[in-house]
């Protein structure tokens, strides 16, 4: 009776260029190189088990004639299938072990024979060679058929002057100085600098205020110069913040104290159809006499925000309202008040008395509120993920929709309480034919920094929560003692992390109210301590920062500015609601800078909830996550919640041990099923029980030789 061997290798001409397609001929006799047949399965960091092959196979005789014939045909481009099958013990039959395709581009024949590598013919091998491919990809194919409907933010207007000062040199005097006359009120000169304001919006004024004296009366009727009037249309949205920043000085020769302390410098407030009337004053607070010189010297240091300032409220007759309101039409100036009467003059001629910015500071003032886009609501194509994830396999497989092989899903659990989308820049900007740029790795890195791991089975891919990918209550495959040989247990270097940065790229704005943006990138240290420094990188490709989605909106608005925008090319995403036929914000949650009280949503993508998401991950390598800093706003909040804060981890969360158990089986020892390969592998060693997560597997199906096996320790 004659053995048929364990092994039976065939090669399939698939291009019948050489025999029919359908043929496959026996070539066990012709392989050479069997020690390299392995095959493994694996993990990516903290993805599902993946099952992977690639290794260079030597063909001799028949097997080394048809190759050849193949690549002097069509080179690289020439295609072949190799298939091994295993023969079960007390049996005749073969069953197919593994079949794979063969690379022709790593070729390489001479007198001997012909050295070729293996690879699959499934999703794993295109994300392999094509994962970092920048495609472009028309918004209209993927996009979902509900719109957002945008309800803009709310940002604010900003404004701020610069007022001259004067270095006390005398040829710079009537430049840089005003005088002001006993009873008179005289404007400063305030240059405007930098103006933000919402586009779209009511046209509020923001101007230089020029220097101008009213008649010496004491009404104002007659002056003019405002740095500030509010839009003479619609509604406004109070209060206005007002800040002013100087010093102030003046002098007087050869009198006291008691005329200079009769000075003030003036807020001035007047509506449509009357003249100013003073809201707020400011008295000297410093008197000084200077021998040499005979003069009296008085100064203002003024550091002041209008907002809840009672006085201002009392003078426009809203006293039960801290700060400033203004109605249409309404105008505010910065001036210079003399009370010394021109009627009961200190000094017998009516005087004047010369004021100026002193050097010591930058004078600065500024205005600031929020301003009001004239359209509420913006449509906006959004992209549910799982599509543009079909989309990326499309392009790297080069399939047919319609026919399709290759295919994605994505399970997205119960990690955010909202639905996921996808906006690209284009798309915030308004581009009618709006285009993703964009390419399958940073979609990987997006769904990690999320949250999310992905497992491959053949051609299908699926992304679900990391957690979902370590099931404790699988039992993949159980080992009996005498079954396992050599167990070594080592210490991982791979997750022994000092420190962690989690969240999002940070934004250059060319907008104040950047300042307000939350989510940027977090960074925590971990406790651990070790000679170099290793960091955790959590860094989503895709951003999801409001103010940028909000900036980019407002070039649509813009319409005076349609050249290219630096963020173009980014990718952007959003927590959203279902609503009658439409997505809306999600609001459930939202974060609230507590410097200009302007509120931005997605809150639930906050670096500090990415740590949430992330926690079994992050627990590996500690128990407490210590605040570091973040590279963005660093004083805002979401409800209740302090974001910037320590996070503690529990030992249940831990994914798994930072250990590894190593050991061997023998060959006879089959592995996994794919359905289980996520489970817990159990097995017993000299009498004690213990439990690991796959990390490696190699298998040679050639050889009788040993299984070797790399488990991630579970307690």
């Amino acid at each position: 009776m004659i053995t048929k061997p364990t092994t039976k290798f065939a090669l399939v001409d698939t291009q019948g260029v050489v025999v029919d397609g359908a043929t496959e001929i026996d070539v066990t006799n012709d392989v050479g190189s069997w020690k390299e047949l392995e095959i493994e399965q694996c993990r990516e960091d903290t993805t599902g088990v993946i099952s992977e092959v690639s290794f260079p196979i030597t063909f001799h005789f028949a097997a080394k004639e048809l190759l050849e014939k193949l690549f002097e045909a069509n080179g690289f481009y020439a295609e072949a299938l190799f298939r091994i099958y295993k023969r079960a013990d007390f049996s005749d039959d073969y069953t197919l072990v593994r079949e794979m395709r063969l690379d022709f581009s790593t070729y390489k024949a001479d007198r001997n024979g012909v050295e070729i590598e293996s690879i699959n013919d499934d999703l794993a091998e295109y994300i392999s060679s094509r994962k970092s491919t920048k495609y472009d990809i028309k918004v209209s194919e993927i996009a979902d058929s509900k719109k957002w409907r945008y309800e803009r933010m709310r940002l604010r207007d900003n404004g701020s002057w610069s007022i001259p000062q004067w270095n006390e040199k005398e040829e710079d005097k009537d430049a840089n100085t005003i005088t002001v006359l006993d009873g008179d009120v005289s404007t400063l000169f305030m240059n405007v600098n930098a103006v933000e304001m919402t586009p779209g919006g009511y046209e509020n004024i923001f101007q230089t205020q020029q220097h101008s004296d009213a008649d010496g009366t004491g009404e104002y009727n007659d002056l003019a110069p405002f740095f500030f009037q509010s839009a003479e249309e619609g509604k406004l949205y109070g209060p206005f913040t007002l800040t002013v920043k100087a010093k102030f000085c003046s002098v007087r020769e050869m009198s006291n104290s008691d005329y200079l302390a009769n000075l003030r410098y003036v807020l001035l407030w007047k509506s449509v159809g009357t003249g100013y009337q003073v809201i707020k004053e400011w008295a000297p607070d410093g008197f000084f006499y200077t021998v040499s010189r005979n003069e009296w010297r008085c100064e203002w240091n003024i550091d002041w925000t209008s907002d809840g300032d009672w006085e201002v409220a009392q003078g426009q007759g809203h006293p039960a309202f801290p700060g400033i309101y203004l109605n249409a039409g309404d105008c505010l100036a910065f001036a210079v008040l003399n009370k010394n009467h021109v009627n009961y003059p200190i000094i017998e001629i009516r005087s004047s008395a010369r004021v100026w910015a002193s050097e010591d500071i930058e004078p600065k003032v500024t205005l600031s509120f929020f301003g009001k886009n004239l359209n509420e609501f913006k449509d906006i194509r959004v992209i549910d993920p799982q599509k543009l994830l079909q989309k990326f396999i499309d392009s790297m497989t080069e399939q047919n929709s319609d026919q399709r092989t290759y295919t994605g899903e994505i399970d997205w659990g119960n990690l955010y309480p909202a639905q996921v989308r996808i906006s690209a820049a284009e798309s915030l900007r308004g581009f009618e034919e709006a285009v993703l740029h964009g390419k399958f790795s940073d979609f990987v890195d997006w769904m990690r920094t999320l949250g999310y791991e992905y497992g491959i089975t053949g051609n299908h891919i699926l992304f679900k929560p990391r957690d979902q990918y370590f099931l404790k209550g699988t039992t993949a495959l159980e080992l009996a003692d005498d079954e396992v040989e050599g167990l070594e247990i080592e210490a991982s270097d791979a997750y022994a992390y000092t420190n962690v940065k989690i969240g999002y790229d940070k934004q250059d704005y060319e907008s104040v109210n950047g300042r307000a943006e939350a989510n940027g990138t977090f960074e925590y240290t971990t406790g651990f301590l070790r000679r170099e420094e290793k960091t955790l990188e959590l860094i989503s490709p895709y951003r999801a920062d409001s103010i940028g989605i909000e900036l980019l909106c407002r070039e649509a608005d813009n319409k005076s500015k349609s050249t290219d925008d630096s963020s173009d090319n980014d990718i952007f995403f959003v927590a959203l609601s279902d609503d009658k036929g439409t997505y809306v914000t999600y609001k459930t949650q939202q974060i609230t800078d507590q410097d200009t009280g302007v509120s931005m949503f997605n809150a639930l993508f906050n670096p500090y909830y990415l740590v949430q998401a992330n926690k079994s991950l992050l627990g590996i390598t500690t128990t407490r996550l210590r605040f570091a800093g973040t590279d963005m706003n660093r004083n805002a909040s979401i409800g209740s919640e302090n974001i910037y804060r320590d996070v503690e981890i529990a030992t249940s969360d831990q994914l798994f041990r930072p250990v590894t158990y190593s050991f061997a089986t023998g060959n006879f020892k089959d592995l996994p099923l794919p359905e289980k390969w996520n489970g817990l592998v159990k097995f017993t060693f000299d009498g004690v029980r213990r439990a690991g997560f796959i990390r490696k597997i190699m298998k040679n199906y050639s050889l009788e030789s040993e299984t070797e096996w790399q488990l991630w320790v579970v307690e």
